[in-house]
């Protein structure tokens, strides 16, 4: 410990500040805090306080010059302040003076982090910053302490600064978390002071400008600050060096390759402090859990040699390739401090290290998941630098390293499933073959010409089917719902408002108040997109960043404010009951027509192959396709074509049923409607790769999908009743002659007692480009059970 004048730099020092050492605020602490009871924390501070008794004119202005004599009474300072076994001697710690960045005392770590031994100056980088920004930060500090101390206002600066520079030894960057103590500060006015409105009433009080509005209104040299500031000192450069890689993990498909890797290889020589040693991580992909080398990944690799032409050769990659397959088959760390001749000549992916001047050599395994994902390589061309110190200063990093090595994997993982998906589609068994044939063309076509295009994989001459499980107004309970929770978050944050109000006059509160009720007040009115996109910033924004800004800077209101952001709470809270409620109600109607269909669907395929292919909407709708084409070996009759008619009539019945038997449970009650549109034509299809899904091909057979999308709402002519009704099928048509299988299988099917005897035959309203619509529609006995007939 010694008493010391470390001056960082005084032209940062604000001007007309008026700031002297004083004790007197520590020993008003160490007054307060004695409890006089038998503790031995209280018979410290009472010795604490009978030392400095002895020194009187320590609670006044104490000239610096003055110090040594104080000596005991400081280090007493010091060690109340700090661990018994604390080593003062790695500690970076120090008194100063309030609010001025001139230090008095200290430990000899924080001597030596600040003054060069040779030349006893100031390093260079603890003077380094802009003086503008340092005379902001100055500025920032001393207001803050006016308007807490002297004002009352909430504490709402932070006592950590993080000072980032270069060392000189390593010539790496570091970071340093410089820690203020300013419980012994005082604040003590000269005269009478300004009032509060005259000060709020020139605006908001921010961070780049506001400051600078109190200077003017609230001249310093109004002020005097007396005690002593308290700074401890921490490196923090491992901490920094580990976001920074976890910062690349974020960035990584922003940035080129290379950037990442200068950015990762950098962090971890700060890590290590030592520019000396360098780095390659490597992650090891895999197809079918065979190794491979991808060609878009660049292979970084010590053992691949220095230049391009080495690292791209053949002879490199298979050696390579030979190493790091035996490394996956046995992963454990190899270590070579130093690499000597016999170590060279034994193992080749040595004899490449000392090729390129490399001495020392290490490779870890990168575990994700208790999976081996990638290696570590450290190195260096310098002889006795890694250690068993290197690893230990790496450990916190290990984590990041394999998420980022797995990260890369996912995205080669990905590309392959993007070639998969650009090129195919979810493939069915009854059409898989074409896809294999494609498959074959496209690789044997690339293997030819180094280069390739996928044919377009299609189906001539099929029968489409297509039917919709649809939920009755699902927009329309939607909005409904959203409606009531809306009602219900106004209401609450009224509420919250109305109690903020009560406890804590504020006029902001106020004009809160009065902004949630005209919103309440137009909630009945319909909300254009635009208001609602207003609304929606009011409640998540502006409402929600208010009531945090007041719980931080009120921490008594926690218990008000909290009830409303439980409310909110889109998985629990109050005001999301009935939006929850009704997602619920209309994921178990899908989720049991989704169980049926699926059953459905394997059964399909064992009378003939047929491609199935569903589709999420508010409800259910499918597409079928069956014909000759997708399945040549099979022979196709009509037949086939005819049950799969009846099925579809049938399985809408069953659904129907099914729907309707779900009523009672349901959170929200919800109905579905039942939907066919009957096309007896055969149509082509081709499999698209924007939309990766099959559809129809030539512009008749387009035809087909345009009045598909468009008769879900179709309305009877001349009414405006729904076509699809609850408890009822519909099945659109545009001749008789299609229509009268249908009419004989709804025929068949009332006689079984599924469908009621009241078959409708309807015309359809015109729609856009299509006209001459018609339907039938027939009502399901929801009552029927197929047990007793």
């Amino acid at each position: 410990m010694q008493t010391m004048t470390i001056n960082i730099n005084e032209k940062f020092t604000l001007t007309n500040l008026d700031t002297a050492l004083s004790l007197r605020p520590f020993i008003n602490f160490l007054k307060k805090s004695l409890k006089h009871d038998s503790s031995l924390k209280d018979k410290l501070t009472a010795f604490l306080l009978e030392k400095l008794e002895q020194f009187p004119e320590l609670e006044g202005d104490v000239p610096l010059e003055n110090l040594d004599k104080y000596r005991d009474v400081l280090e007493l300072i010091f060690v109340s302040m700090s661990n018994v076994t604390e080593d003062e001697t790695r500690l970076p710690w120090a008194l100063g003076m309030p609010l001025r960045p001139l230090f008095v005392y200290g430990t000899d770590a924080f001597q030596k982090l600040m003054v060069d031994t040779k030349n006893s100056k100031l390093k260079k980088a603890v003077v380094e910053g802009g003086e503008e920004m340092m005379r902001q930060r100055n500025l920032r500090i001393a207001y803050t302490f006016i308007l807490e101390r002297i004002y009352n206002f909430a504490p709402f600066h932070k006592n950590e600064i993080i000072h980032s520079f270069i060392d000189e030894e390593t010539g790496l960057l570091r970071h340093l978390k410089i820690n203020i103590d300013t419980r012994f500060i005082e604040v003590i006015p000269v005269g009478e002071v300004p009032d509060l409105s005259a000060i709020t009433a020139t605006g908001h009080i921010d961070e780049d400008h506001g400051f600078e509005k109190l200077e003017r209104v609230l001249p310093l040299h109004l002020f005097k600050f007396r005690g002593m500031s308290v700074v401890t000192i921490s490196d923090e450069t491992a901490k920094y060096a580990v976001e920074t890689i976890k910062n690349t993990m974020v960035n990584l498909h922003r940035k080129e390759e290379d950037h990442c890797h200068n950015d990762v290889t950098k962090s971890l020589k700060t890590l290590v402090h030592n520019d000396a040693i360098d780095f390659n991580v490597t992650p090891l992909f895999r197809i079918n859990e065979k190794l491979v080398l991808p060609h878009m990944h660049e292979l970084r690799s010590v053992m691949m040699g220095d230049n391009t032409e080495e690292c791209s050769s053949g002879a490199a990659r298979s050696a390579y390739q030979a190493f790091a397959e035996e490394f996956i088959r046995n992963p454990r760390s190899l270590i070579y401090k130093t690499i000597s001749t016999k170590e060279a000549k034994l193992y080749p992916f040595l004899s490449a290290c000392t090729r390129t001047g490399v001495q020392s050599f290490i490779v870890l395994p990168l575990y994700y998941n208790n999976n081996l994902a990638g290696m570590l390589e450290i190195y260096t061309r310098k002889p006795g630098i890694l250690d068993e110190k290197v690893l230990a200063l790496l450990e916190p990093a290990y984590p990041v390293l394999a998420q980022l090595v797995q990260l890369s994997i996912d995205d080669f993982d990905s590309a392959i499933d993007g070639v998969i998906r650009e090129k195919f589609t979810s493939l069915q068994p009854a059409v898989q073959w074409k896809f294999n044939e494609a498959a074959w063309n496209y690789l044997q076509e690339v293997e030819y010409n180094g280069k390739g295009k996928i044919e377009t994989v299609g189906f001539e001459s099929v029968y489409p089917l297509y039917g919709a499980v649809d939920i009755r107004n699902s927009t329309i309970e939607r909005n409904r719902a959203q409606l009531s929770d809306l009602q219900d978050q106004f209401a609450i944050l009224l509420e919250t408002l109305q109690a903020v109000k009560k406890q804590y006059n504020l006029a902001l509160t106020d004009e809160m108040i009065y902004k949630c009720r005209k919103w309440k007040s137009t909630l009945d009115d319909s909300l254009t997109p635009h208001s609602e996109v207003k609304l929606t910033d009011f409640l998540e924004k502006e409402a929600v960043s208010f009531l945090k800004h007041f719980k931080l800077t009120h921490p008594g209101s926690a218990g008000i404010v909290e009830k409303y952001f439980a409310a909110i709470e889109e998985m629990t809270g109050s005001v999301w009951t009935n939006r929850r409620q009704l997602e619920e109600s209309m994921q178990s109607v899908n989720t049991a027509v989704n169980n049926y269909l699926d059953l459905m669907k394997d059964e399909l395929q064992q009378s003939y192959p047929c491609y199935f292919e569903r589709f999420r909407t508010d409800g259910v709708e499918y597409d079928i396709y069956i014909g000759q084409t997708i399945a040549p070996q099979k022979p196709f009759d009509i037949l086939y074509l005819k049950n799969l008619r009846l099925w579809q009539i049938s399985s809408m019945a069953a659904i129907a049923k099914i729907t309707h038997g779900l009523l009672p449970k349901l959170s929200k009650p919800l109905q579905t409607t039942q939907l066919i549109f009957i096309h007896s034509n055969t149509i082509d299809i081709s499999f698209r790769n924007d939309e990766r899904r099959f559809d129809a091909e030539g512009g008749y057979n387009i035809r087909y999908q345009v009045i598909k999308k468009r008769i879900d709402k179709v309305h009877v002519a001349d009414t405006n009743e729904r076509l699809t009704q609850p408890g009822k099928i519909a099945l659109v048509y545009f001749n008789r002659r299609d229509a009268d299988e249908y009419i004989s299988h709804i025929q068949y099917l009332q006689e079984q007692g599924i469908l009621l005897n009241d078959l409708e035959f309807l015309d359809l309203e015109e729609l856009q480009g299509v006209a001459g619509l018609k339907a039938l529609r027939v009502g399901i006995n929801l009552e029927y059970d197929q047990e007793a007939a």
